[in-house]
């Protein structure tokens, strides 16, 4: 939920209208940003040129609402490349309006009745909640544990299921814990949902993202779960194409005709200036993503040494972009710490309680700043800490 109760009545906030309200705070403060997920990177020039040659088309054609067909043939090549996954691009790859739209699509297919169950590890990214919340759904949340890096336990999610549930989420890279899910795990996690008859919601919005030699594993790409499962991905994380507002959902067909009917109602198709540009982005030099990734990796030392010496302690991250740490020494809920280090610092991080009410002493913090304001802004986020200390 976005919203709940103090204690005289009025409303806090959560989730994301907690994160959208530090935003704000941190622009007016001029602040340096460590919390928000966006890349800083520019979209890579061969995919800004791409898109202004399909506005200068005098006979640019419209797109249906699953997406052009060119657009919808490069993402099932690129998930058989890169997820072992095997889609038909006429029935099984619907184009969204970014991945917050691929997850309003993905909830509202799954929950069929009002209270139906989604299994959800937490923490997890709070749009899930807040999809859920919409559609009449009822979070079952299993806990996740900083001592094991944050993995999913199968035998939790084994226990979550009752005669209501109908979703198990899937988080792999997780937001925002960066725990990756082993492909026995998610063996195992698959086989679950299969026992059960679950609808997977899979996001790997994460996978080219993976350090420390790990290995991304899909739960489509598995023979229990190419059946059941619906899998998120978007443009914005590998191709710095946030603002671009381009993602997609691919899932066997007959669940692919749910999310299409109901995309048709809420949005119509993404943009189609967009959507080109985005087969430029799946068929063209990939030099920037790998660039990119180097990249993030000496950045994510930076942060794992700026929580080292603050007395910070997390599970290793294993993809993404960000790290979650444990700040309970300090004795102060995470949105309170949050407020002073942006009032005192300028520095914005996030709030673990917007991602599960169980990490109110965590914080996350994204190393998607150049390198030296990264060091920067963790250098006046020690200051602050070491005032509270």
């Amino acid at each position: 939920m976005s919203q709940q109760d103090n204690k005289d009545g009025t409303k806090k906030l959560t989730g994301t209208a907690l994160f959208y309200s530090l935003i704000a705070k941190a622009k007016e403060l001029d602040a340096i940003v460590l919390g928000r997920g966006d890349p800083d990177f520019d979209t890579p020039a061969n995919i800004v040129e791409a898109a202004n040659r399909a506005m200068q088309k005098d006979n640019l054609k419209p797109s249906p609402v699953e997406g052009l067909l060119d657009l919808r043939k490069a993402i099932s090549e690129r998930v058989k490349r890169i997820n072992d996954i095997d889609v038909d691009p006429e029935t099984d790859v619907v184009i969204t309006n970014g991945g917050q739209e691929a997850i309003m699509l993905m909830v509202l297919a799954s929950i069929g009745s009002i209270g139906d169950e989604m299994i959800v590890p937490e923490p997890n990214y709070s749009t899930y909640n807040d999809a859920l919340e919409f559609a009449g759904g009822n979070k079952v949340g299993i806990p996740t544990l900083l001592e094991n890096d944050f993995a999913v336990d199968p035998e939790l999610v084994e226990q979550a299921v009752s005669d209501r549930s109908a979703a198990l989420l899937l988080v792999s890279p997780n937001n925002p814990t960066a725990s990756v899910i082993p492909a026995a795990t998610m063996q195992k996690l698959v086989n679950i949902a299969e026992r059960n008859d679950l609808i997977v919601l899979a996001d790997d919005i994460y996978d080219q993202f993976i350090y420390d030699g790990g290995v991304h594993c899909s739960p489509q790409s598995l023979e229990a779960g190419k059946d059941r499962t619906l899998t998120l991905n978007a443009f914005s994380k590998a191709y710095a194409m946030t603002g671009w507002r381009l993602g997609w959902i691919t899932g066997p067909s007959a669940l692919m005709a749910k999310v299409k009917t109901i995309k048709a109602s809420v949005s119509g198709p993404a943009n189609v200036v967009a959507q080109h540009a985005g087969i430029e982005a799946l068929t063209g030099p990939s030099d920037a993503l790998e660039d990119m990734k180097a990249r993030y990796v000496r950045r994510r030392q930076v942060v794992l040494d700026a929580f080292d010496s603050m007395g910070i302690k997390y599970g290793m991250p294993q993809g993404g972009q960000f790290i979650f740490g444990d700040v309970s020494h300090l004795g102060i809920d995470s949105v309170e710490l949050a407020a002073r280090i942006l009032e005192e610092e300028q520095v914005l991080i996030y709030p673990g309680g917007a991602f599960a009410p169980d990490s109110k002493y965590y914080v996350r913090v994204t190393f998607l700043q150049p390198e030296a304001k990264l060091k920067e802004g963790l250098e006046r986020m020690g200051k602050a800490l070491s005032r509270m200390s």
